[in-house]
């Protein structure tokens, strides 16, 4: 009997990922990731306060499943890396609409 070992990752606001992680945990390329930097769709939490090419970027843990999304649309549609950003920037606003309702419905 092979057991696999799983890592789990708590997503919460306090949990940061680095860029490293969120390629290993995300499937897309560091390439890819730094174009959306580059281009505002994805913001990490410390963005303005390091020197991009000497500090390491830390990301939300929310961020994890909104990108892993974007790689599993990218690979079925085959969506070019130019509509990637747009798609992060929808993606992350749908799951900020639906944590509202989520609030909004509790007694």
């Amino acid at each position: 009997m092979q057991i696999d070992q799983t890592e789990f990752i708590w997503l919460d606001e306090h949990h940061e990922v680095s860029m490293e992680e969120l390629v290993d945990l995300t499937g897309l390329s560091l390439e890819v990731l730094q174009h959306l930097l580059e281009i505002g769709a994805l913001v990490a939490n410390n963005q303005a306060e390091v020197d991009m090419a000497t500090s390491e970027l830390r990301f939300s843990s929310h961020s994890i499943v909104s990108i892993r999304t974007l790689s599993r649309l990218k690979a079925d549609f085959e969506l070019e890396q130019n509509s990637l950003g747009l798609m992060l920037v929808f993606l992350e606003r749908i799951r900020k609409l639906e944590l509202q309702l989520r609030g909004l419905e509790k007694p």
